[in-house]
């Protein structure tokens, strides 16, 4: 089994598809995203101030700015991409800057704690047998003068989580794991988020008990996906930086037709065949209107003369008005009084069927035996659906 990280278990839960080309076919790509280069770079710079510190050097804010500079100049090259087509590398350049600036104000002269290590490296099982074994990298590990041992990480991102997101954190929590492994003998442990573009630090802590939970949950996904066999492709706001948009069905074919000059866009197989589909369904929709508006007048002239049949040039129309009973819908709000009444009564075999619909959603969830599953599956078959929806293209796939 391999060892695992946090990005790699996030990367299977944000999109199972981008997993397989990652890890399963070993297909690597040279692109980065220019959040990515800019927190890279933040992270190198305020890794100098606190290794400079350890050997007495304490930077000025114009050194730390001037380091930045350098290495954003040295590592910027074309593969870099842009996804924000208003913005420029000026300005994430000049963003650094600021978070850097805003970082050294708030901490400076770093006298907080000990800095134990910078990007210091883990790999820790997370059972006795090591069949389960992580890796990480912590952005700084402290010690406070009262003996507890900080782990900080620093955030570059434009979105500031709130506090529960923080307590629940994967990443930290198996740091937390991770510390405690490698230096048995530390007890206390605070994980600290550095959200450095809001001059925000966000603390949290980690019980045996939660710890406990983070080991089982982890292992079982570690365990999903190395069973896994289907790697579908989940498309989110992440789509617009993915590396694959050339093998991925979700963007494969708005990546081949983006760079078309406007003729050929529009005489491309797919594009005209989304085009028409969209106006039939257009004309479909229109007609169904007219329909609907057609109907009501033929009731409304049933009722008025008071007849049953209404004849055209070459059919007739025959007009029925009956009352049925019905009783509340699933979603409606009497609906489990109503179960309730008829299960009490006794009765509820009578009239109850089996939701085939919720029975593959069970079984899908996993959340059923094995055993169970096994039985429920002979009588199930494999079938291939198959569908069309339309939707609007966002601003940046256009």
């Amino acid at each position: 089994m391999p060892i695992y990280s946090d990005s790699r278990l996030s990367m299977y839960e944000e999109c199972p598809f981008k997993y397989k080309l990652r890890y399963r076919d070993n297909i690597k790509r040279d692109i980065e995203g220019v959040e990515g280069f800019l927190g890279s770079r933040v992270h190198e710079t305020l890794k100098k101030c606190y290794d400079d510190l350890r050997l007495t050097r304490l930077d000025t804010l114009s050194d730390l700015l001037a380091y930045y500079n350098k290495i954003w100049q040295e590592n910027w090259n074309d593969s870099i991409i842009i996804v924000k087509a208003d913005l420029t590398q000026a300005h994430y350049r000049a963003l650094g800057e600021k978070m850097i600036e805003t970082y050294y104000n708030r901490y400076a002269p770093f006298d907080q704690d000990i800095t134990m290590g910078t990007e210091l490296g883990l790999n820790f099982p997370l059972d006795d047998d090591s069949k389960y074994r992580m890796r990480g990298y912590i952005d700084r590990l402290s010690r406070t003068q009262d003996g507890t041992y900080e782990i900080h990480d620093y955030k570059t991102s434009a979105h500031l989580p709130g506090q529960q997101d923080v307590d629940n954190d994967r990443q930290l929590g198996l740091y937390h794991i991770g510390v405690q492994k490698k230096w048995p003998a530390i007890e206390n442990i605070r994980l600290i988020w550095h959200y450095v573009a809001f001059y925000e630090e966000l603390v949290s802590y980690r019980t045996p008990e939660a710890i406990s939970s983070l080991i089982q949950n982890t292992k079982s996904l570690i365990d999903e996906i190395e069973a896994a066999e289907d790697f579908p492709p989940r498309e989110s706001a992440l789509c617009d930086w993915c590396e694959y948009p050339d093998l991925c069905p979700m963007r494969k074919h708005l990546y081949t037709v983006e760079a078309l000059p406007v003729n050929e866009y529009l005489k491309e197989p797919g594009v005209t065949l989304v085009n028409k589909y969209v106006a039939l369904k257009d004309e479909v929709k229109r007609i169904g209107e007219e329909i609907q508006k057609v109907r009501e007048a033929i009731l409304e002239y049933a009722r008025k003369e008071g007849v049953e049949v209404i004849k055209g040039s070459d059919c007739k129309a025959r007009v029925k008005f009956e009352e049925k009973l019905k009783f509340p819908g699933k979603n409606d709000e009497e609906r489990q009084e109503l179960d309730n009444t008829i299960i009490e009564a006794g009765k509820w075999t009578e009239v109850s069927q089996l939701d085939t619909t919720a029975l593959t959603d069970a079984i899908e969830s996993g959340l059923w035996s094995k055993d169970l599953i096994d039985k429920v599956m002979k009588y199930g078959r494999i079938e291939t659906t198959d569908s069309v929806r339309i939707s609007k293209l966002s601003d940046e796939e256009k």
